[in-house]
């Protein structure tokens, strides 16, 4: 199998097919609202209802292949976290006659992020900050194969054999 060359509109793309081809999961395409490319919003926002509304709002970054591009691949994260944080859901509540802002549990953000990425966003993201926001990281490689990591697969160092599947 030969390595694709990965950017936004392809990894787009992908992630949608597999979030239609997962198993055990009752998506539906309609559901699935997909931002243009450099447009202001997530690159992918699903609500469905189960028993409750869920939110998943998905931000995909995709490989650099410029001259820099290691430093690129293992930074463009920051920037990826900094788009779902501007995005989190928020509710309103009065608490002792004062407004509150709380976090929507009902959101969970996924990163989509290549594997060089995935490892040092991994490392360096805290652990009760990824499970305070519903923060997940799915990584891919070059040949498409994707790894998930939740919360609790945060702040550790993942070796680079545990995004690839041997």
């Amino acid at each position: 199998m030969e390595p694709v060359h990965l950017n936004e509109p392809y990894i787009v793309e992908k992630v949608k097919m597999f979030l239609l081809n997962k198993k055990k999961w009752n998506r539906h395409e309609e559901k699935i609202k997909i931002s243009p490319l450099h447009w202001h919003g997530p690159d992918i926002r699903i609500v469905w209802w189960k028993n409750n509304w869920e939110v998943f709002i998905i931000e995909c970054k995709w490989k650099s292949y410029a001259k820099n591009s290691k430093t690129i691949n293992k930074e463009c994260w920051v920037h990826a976290l900094w788009q779902i944080v501007t995005r989190i859901e928020k509710k309103r509540t009065i608490q002792n006659w004062k407004y509150k802002w709380v976090i929507s549990r009902a959101s969970k953000y996924w990163l989509w992020l290549y594997r060089i990425s995935a490892q040092v966003a991994l490392r360096r993201i805290p652990k009760n900050i990824a499970q305070t926001l519903n923060l997940y990281i799915f990584s891919c490689n070059d040949f498409w194969e994707i790894k998930q990591f939740s919360p609790k697969d945060f702040w550790k160092d993942h070796p680079d054999k545990a995004f690839f599947y041997i």
